[in-house]
């Protein structure tokens, strides 16, 4: 277990019985607020500490044999084993564009955009099909939407796949922490780091902010990008938590895709368009009708306005009104 988890626990063990003693003293309720702010602050740390932990855990880095060939594959990779390969180094969700780069720098083998476009449509299709040991699946919003630009393994939980307001920066910060330890595994072998993996790795790096990332070592910046995630992780598993909640009401395949589209049929379509069209005349007749503000002023050429005489029933009680007097001079 991570040292610094041992030392929260210690020190929120030591400030809750001190709160208890104080409590129990009579110190007064000056002393025991202060106390209690300070647990409250520890607790914070050591819920970070344990996310921290739960998270190299369940997402430790991939073996070595990993990155280059997976067991059992036989002949050319089909797009969506490529991308996985790739999800497989990154453990966090990407983009087309990054997964590309990282799958290219691990693998003699070729990776474009362009053959991913289609993918997760066909991976959703499938789904209800074939039984397939993992499938390159979808981030969901609050919504339980499907958010485009952002492709994820089917074998990672839906906290690990849930848009929160941390989530673009901590899933940045973790691709650089295991592209980090892929490269540092090719180190720990005895073997000299391609050159293209070391640029990927100091271009991510510099992206996600790291200071002097294009200096520091492989190792160096494995920590930094750890150390960068320790605020992130909590945050976002407490924000992500409510969503994964309401998730549980959705199919096995609206867990990984998300809410199916709402597909409207030719003929809905034209009476959506019909209705549009009959409210846009509705509000053109409405304006037509409607008397402008000129029309309905004295006009200024005209001269002044002559009152008309008052009827008698309300001459005592009503004042002239200068439209109507408009109207009866005329």
């Amino acid at each position: 277990m991570s040292e610094d988890l041992l030392a929260r626990e210690e020190e929120l063990v030591r400030l809750l019985a001190a709160t208890r003693r104080a409590v129990e003293d009579g110190a007064g309720q000056e002393k025991v607020r202060a106390l209690r702010e300070e647990t409250e602050r520890s607790f914070s740390q050591w819920r970070v500490e344990t996310s921290l932990v739960l998270h190299q855990a369940v997402q430790r880095p991939v073996p070595r044999p990993e990155l280059t060939a997976e067991s059992g594959l036989q002949g050319p990779r089909t797009v969506r084993e490529k991308v996985h390969a790739a999800l497989l180094i990154l453990q966090t969700p990407a983009s087309p564009a990054l997964i590309s780069r990282v799958y290219e720098a691990f693998h003699d083998d070729a990776l474009s955009v362009d053959s991913m476009r289609s993918l997760r449509a066909g991976e959703r299709d499938s789904h209800q099909a074939t039984m397939r040991p993992f499938f390159v699946c979808a981030v969901l919003n609050t919504d339980l939407q499907a958010v485009k630009g952002y492709h994820a393994s089917s074998t990672w939980p839906l906290e690990e796949r849930t848009v929160t307001p941390h989530s673009a920066q901590l899933w940045q910060l973790k691709a650089v922490a295991h592209v980090a330890a892929a490269v540092q595994s090719v180190l720990d072998s005895g073997q000299e780091a391609p050159q293209v993996q070391l640029e990927l790795l100091r271009t991510m790096a510099v992206s996600a902010n790291l200071p002097a990332a294009d200096q520091a070592s492989v190792e160096s910046i494995e920590k930094m990008a750890h150390r960068s995630m320790r605020p992130l992780l909590a945050a976002h598993h407490a924000a992500s938590s409510e969503v994964t909640t309401s998730a549980e009401t959705l199919s096995p395949a609206g867990q990984l895709f998300g809410k199916a589209a709402v597909r409207l049929t030719h003929a809905q379509t034209a009476a959506l368009w019909g209705l549009a069209r009959e409210s846009a005349g509705r509000v053109e007749a409405m304006d037509v009708a409607r008397p402008t503000p000129a029309a309905a002023a004295p006009s200024q050429t005209s001269g002044p306005a002559i009152p008309a005489q008052a009827s008698p029933q309300h001459a005592a009680d009503s004042p002239p009104q200068p439209g109507r007097a408009a109207t009866a001079a005329r």
